[in-house]
């Protein structure tokens, strides 16, 4: 038996003394499966919240190697047991494992009813649990499910490529960005049905599938990048529809920036892809041309990130908020500062939309499928049947 380094850590928020998780062992499974049990203890938690871990290895160049998601739950004074499978080359010995302790909410989602136009907050009991409660038809048709990324805190986005950046992306190498509050954004990307209905519009079909061929100006209005979205928006009547049913919207709907869009992406880790730094395993969470049929697909299919949020890479592209940039985003530093404040061009009138489009490309290794990368292609006025795009709100 081995054991990984053993760190306390220390939740954001919470009543009475910190929480603390400790890892007690770490011993390889036999017969061998490539699976590591992590033995741990918490204490200092307090009996009426409820706190989930996170485990974060490490190498011997403390490089980020895996996550083991907040699937786990923790209490006062209980032994835990989790499992982790190392990288194939990475002996589990020469690891260090870090736990970070988050506690639950009862506003973890935001759920909005699109025939009621009611708005409720959900708790999470866990990860996975979410994740299969809301990955259903009615969720993404007849309602709206959001995420909560917690707020007044800063994030690492960002990831140092090698090489020539090409077909119009521009560098964003790691950095920190500041976000100020709370905020929620869409676990898919918008539907026909979700759509339909908040447009009133039912020319749209009643379906599970991204809604496309709209542009920036369509899904935002064209009064510019500062400007609040305009009356006939989806933002704005979404917002009307809800304050008529006695929903505080605080600063209303809108795109998330570049920045929120790369911090929900994330769910918290710092490598090229979602699921790690190579290709090995990008089946379970994205899809390319080769196993999407060449089309937009139901998401929900595959792997949401750690967090929940579903189909952030491949299927269809999000559109952000954001006008095109031709320089490192790590050197805007208004958007390093508050990840809310929109980014107001230095590309023309392009857009920026990330995360990568199955219906055009089949090999994974190419830069569309890193979360880092963007793609300044289309003019705001623009539509396309490839992009899609996600609703961002807080107070």
């Amino acid at each position: 038996m081995k054991k990984i380094l053993m760190v306390a850590a220390l939740a954001a928020m919470g009543a009475g003394a910190a929480p603390v998780v400790e890892i007690t062992s770490v011993q390889q499974q036999y017969p061998w499966t490539n699976t590591v049990d992590i033995t741990y203890t918490s204490t200092g938690i307090a009996e009426e919240n409820t706190y989930y871990v996170v485990f974060k290895a490490y190498d011997a160049a403390s490089k980020e190697i895996g996550v083991i998601t907040n699937d786990l739950k923790v209490s006062q004074g209980s032994t835990w047991v989790a499992q982790w499978q190392p990288p194939f080359n990475v002996r589990y010995e020469n690891c260090s494992m870090i736990p970070y302790v988050y506690k639950g909410g009862m506003d973890d989602y935001m759920v909005i009813d699109l025939e009621t136009w009611q708005v409720t907050y959900e708790p999470m009991s866990t990860q996975i649990a979410s994740n299969e409660k809301y990955n259903t038809d009615e969720y993404k048709t007849k309602k709206l499910v959001l995420r909560k990324v917690e707020g007044d805190k800063s994030y690492q986005i960002g990831y140092n490529e090698t090489g020539e950046i090409t077909r119009g992306n521009y560098a964003n190498t790691r950095h920190s960005t500041f976000v100020p509050a709370d905020y929620y954004l869409t676990i898919f990307p918008v539907t026909e049905g979700q759509y339909r209905r908040i447009m009133g519009d039912t020319s749209y079909a009643d379906t599970n599938l991204p809604v496309v061929n709209l542009s920036w100006n369509t899904i935002r209005g064209s009064a510019g990048v500062m400007a609040d979205p305009t009356s006939t928006c989806v933002f704005v009547k979404l917002k009307a529809r809800l304050e008529a049913n006695g929903f505080d919207s605080g600063a209303g709907f809108d795109l998330p920036t570049e920045s929120m869009w790369e911090v929900a992406a994330r769910a918290g880790v710092l490598t090229r892809y979602i699921w790690g730094d190579t290709t090995t395993g990008w089946e379970a969470y994205t899809t390319a041309s080769n196993n999407s049929k060449a089309s937009r697909q139901v998401p929900g299919l595959l792997r949401p990130n750690a967090w929940g949020f579903y189909d952030m890479i491949g299927n269809v592209w999000d559109i952000t908020r954001d006008l095109g940039r031709n320089t490192d985003l790590a050197s805007i530093s208004e958007q390093a500062q508050n990840a809310f404040t929109p980014f107001l061009g230095g590309a023309g009138q392009l857009i920026i939309r990330l995360g990568g489009g199955s219906p055009l490309y089949n090999a994974i290794d190419t830069e569309y499928y890193r979360i880092s990368t963007v793609y300044v292609s289309d003019h705001n006025n623009s539509a396309s049947v490839h992009i899609s795009f996600r609703i961002a709100w807080h107070k």
